[in-house]
């Protein structure tokens, strides 16, 4: 060997490391195709050069180590984003590596229409092959997903984000934040944070607004402007009824995320947990007149200690940028145009994202030792209905 062989150029360095990362990934793979049942988790992701890569986690029972591995094992570059070619993409991974399709019986993916699809989802697609696996999304995600179809109403987006530009403009300068509560930054992949920020938001918004009106006319020109034109919006009627009624309901998502947060999660009671708060929006709804009272005279109490009037927009015959619908006075106005919407859009996205589709498979945490010790012989065989056809 040559005396200025260090091998510590670039090339070199790099081959060693994807030399190495082949030697872990066959070991992973190996270990993998032991186990009696093994699930494939994927998700998309786009790389520091802006290409689009599909990436591969295997989940499997390890016989030898007694526990449950989740490994990353690759990335896999899609020359399209569609469902069918996602799901050639992982067929022919786990086809060149030799998985065996009987053991195969479950798909961990995100939400979105193109993995998540019951037609011609990737999940759909893969399920002709591997006719044992089970789709699973993340619950935690389910729920956040659910707000975030409720802010495909125009009113309530656009509060939620005007409520994290006002976060952002107090936390960005300390001199800022000294004027206000402190308000917790509105993260939206951190959702049990999510709801404590706009909770805090609501219950420190009179001195919010008292902030934004001595910082516009305060400071330098950024300053001014900034709170100036954020001023403006939160003291909009909309925006102090919408922020009442995200709250409210946030408050009763709340207890559910944490639940699936924790350690000792059980993923049955936490659907029981959601067939509650289907029927307590679903009471809302059939004592909607009731509700948008309560809420209409709580955003009125608001209105009137920030010197707001809680009137309603002026109503044409021809309206298409916000809601229009006629009403005789102005909870009846808020009630059609805000309160009913919202509590719909809810209730069928609460229906959709946690339907009883996997409640069979969730049912196996009966039999871990923890559940069964709880349980007396009876109720173990009428649990074990769940999950013997499966």
């Amino acid at each position: 060997m040559s005396k200025n062989a260090v091998y510590t150029s670039p090339t070199i360095q790099n081959e060693i490391i994807q030399l190495c990362g082949e030697v872990i990934k066959e070991k992973i793979i190996e270990d993998c195709k032991w186990a009696k049942a093994y699930a494939v988790m994927a998700d998309e992701t786009a790389d520091i050069a802006g290409k689009e890569q599909l990436s591969i986690g295997l989940r499997f029972y390890d016989e030898s180590q007694k526990i449950i591995r989740e490994e990353f094992v690759g990335y896999i570059e899609l020359k399209c984003q569609d469902a069918y070619t996602i799901a050639s993409a992982i067929q022919s991974f786990l086809e060149d590596n030799n998985f065996s399709a009987d053991n195969c019986v479950g798909f961990g993916f995100d939400g979105c229409s193109t993995m998540a699809g019951k037609e011609g989802g990737v999940q759909a697609i893969l399920k002709k092959k591997y006719a044992k696996s089970l789709f699973f999304h993340c619950s935690s995600h389910r729920l956040n997903l659910v707000v975030n179809d409720t802010s495909k109403l125009p009113e309530i987006r656009n509060t939620i984000a005007t409520v994290k530009d006002t976060i952002t403009f107090f936390r960005e300068s300390p001199a800022r934040r000294k004027s206000v509560p402190n308000l917790s930054r509105l993260c939206e992949t951190r959702w049990s944070e999510k709801y404590k920020s706009i909770k805090k938001c609501s219950e420190s918004f009179t001195d919010i607004v008292k902030a934004l009106e001595h910082l516009s006319v305060e400071g330098n020109y950024a300053t001014r402007k900034s709170a100036y034109q954020l001023h403006c919006a939160v003291t909009k009627p909309i925006f102090i009824l919408g922020l009442n009624i995200i709250a409210r309901y946030s408050a009763i998502l709340e207890p559910v995320v944490n639940v699936l947060q924790g350690k000792s999660m059980d993923l049955v009671m936490v659907k029981k947990h959601i067939d509650d708060i289907l029927d307590v929006i679903k009471e809302d709804r059939q004592d909607v007149e009731n509700v948008s009272y309560d809420l209409f005279k709580k955003s009125l109490d608001i209105a009137e200690k920030v010197g707001v009037e809680l009137s309603v927009p002026r109503v044409t015959q021809k309206q298409v940028h916000r809601s229009n619908p006629p009403s005789e006075s102005a909870v009846e106005y808020w009630k059609r145009s805000i309160i009913i919407p919202y509590l719909d859009s809810l209730t069928s996205s609460l229906d959709a994202r946690f339907s009883n589709e996997n409640t069979p498979a969730f049912a196996l945490t009966y039999l871990h030792p923890s559940s069964m010790l709880k349980m007396a012989s009876k109720d173990f065989k009428n649990n074990a209905e769940f999950f013997m056809e499966f």
